[in-house]
């Protein structure tokens, strides 16, 4: 269809003016609008271009690939920047059969040249073990806290997002599709479906990335709940956000579309009763960032992984927040959310990072 647009106005442009029998208002309206989205169309491939660019010349600075590999790659790039080149002329000369010819062309080669990157990707294993202090947190559990007081957990949950790894020329790699459900759960009932559905019990404490690109790491970043694009929008999905984890609930739909993490469990004061106490907290401002960075730069490619192992200590949560004067935490208690949130993101420390060949 675009060869189609492309040649047919081509040929409204090329129309030699005959008295009035030129083309019509319309048809020139038309031509400029191809004009443009194929101008567009060559501005989508330059930028392409120059983050290749910028992985290239970051790859060349590790094992990943040969020098030779490295410089046909290059030559390649480059060859796709003349093709870009020449397009950009052709547009200026209204050659626009010319342009879409080129554009054809850039697209082939750089199809080719994203496999051959591709194929010097390493991986990412990211590990956030739940602990309660010096001790792996097992559910109904009973852990005394700093203060005393007793506490046990029915279910510990939180979304981990956009991971993203800290290069040392302080740019960053983000990785694709990061939204992961961690969580430590017995199994449970789906809130809000017609037909039962439930979710079996659950210890997620790890998630591995296949496609990240080669290079020097000094550092990682996530984020604790769900940031505004998707979290705003319920029929947007990306990574494991779904409506059928207990993650939503109608009663959050008037602030925000995700529980951003669940706490449930029990709580006896040293001297008193044991009531239940819920923690939940969501909406945007609530959304946490946690950067933590390596002890010494790491490299990341096809004969180099990458394993980060942290751990995520749940009695953090009860810094500053005590569930007996404060039993329930959700989308009202704004307060009580937010240091909750600040809880959760200093939960955690890394315990290793490992770097062997594969």
């Amino acid at each position: 269809m675009g060869r189609a647009l492309a040649l047919t106005t081509f040929a409204l442009l090329a129309l030699p003016a005959c008295g009035d029998d030129g083309p019509t208002d319309a048809q020139v309206q038309e031509a400029e609008n191809q004009r443009r989205q194929l101008e567009q169309q060559v501005g989508v491939l330059e930028a392409e271009i120059t983050q290749l660019k910028a992985q290239l010349a970051q790859q060349a600075q590790d094992s990943s690939a040969t020098q030779a590999q490295n410089q046909a790659m290059a030559a390649q790039l480059a060859d796709i920047s003349a093709q870009l080149t020449e397009a950009r002329a052709l547009l200026a000369s209204q050659d626009w059969e010319g342009v879409y010819n080129q554009l054809n062309a850039a697209r082939s080669e750089l199809e080719t040249l994203r496999a051959k990157l591709a194929a010097t990707d390493g991986s990412l294993e990211l590990n956030a073990a739940f602990v309660f202090g010096a001790s792996p947190l097992a559910l109904g559990e009973t852990y005394t806290t700093a203060g005393g007081d007793s506490v046990s957990f029915s279910q510990v949950r939180y979304w981990l997002s956009n991971v993203t790894l800290l290069k040392q020329d302080g740019s960053t790699t983000a990785l694709t599709d990061s939204y992961h459900l961690m969580e430590v759960i017995n199994s449970q009932g789906v809130e809000g479906t017609v037909d039962p559905v439930s979710l079996p019990a659950n210890r997620r404490e790890s998630i591995l990335a296949r496609a990240v690109p080669a290079g020097h790491y000094t550092g990682i970043r996530f984020s604790i709940g769900v940031d505004p694009t998707y979290n705003d929008d319920l029929s947007r999905h990306a990574g494991e956000l779904h409506l059928l984890k207990n993650m939503t609930s109608v009663s959050w739909m008037w602030f925000t579309s995700y529980i951003f993490t669940k706490a449930h469990g029990t709580f006896k004061p040293a001297s008193g009763t044991q009531n239940n106490f819920t923690w939940d907290t969501g909406t945007n401002a609530n959304y946490r960032t946690v950067e933590l960075p390596f002890a010494s730069a790491v490299t990341v490619n096809s004969q180099k992984r990458l394993a980060v192992n942290l751990k995520a200590d749940v009695a953090k949560l009860l810094t500053s927040l005590n569930p007996g004067t404060t039993p329930s935490i959700g989308a009202t208690q704004a307060g009580a959310s937010a240091t909750l949130s600040d809880n959760y993101a200093s939960m955690f420390s890394v315990v290793s990072v490992e770097n062997p060949n594969r």
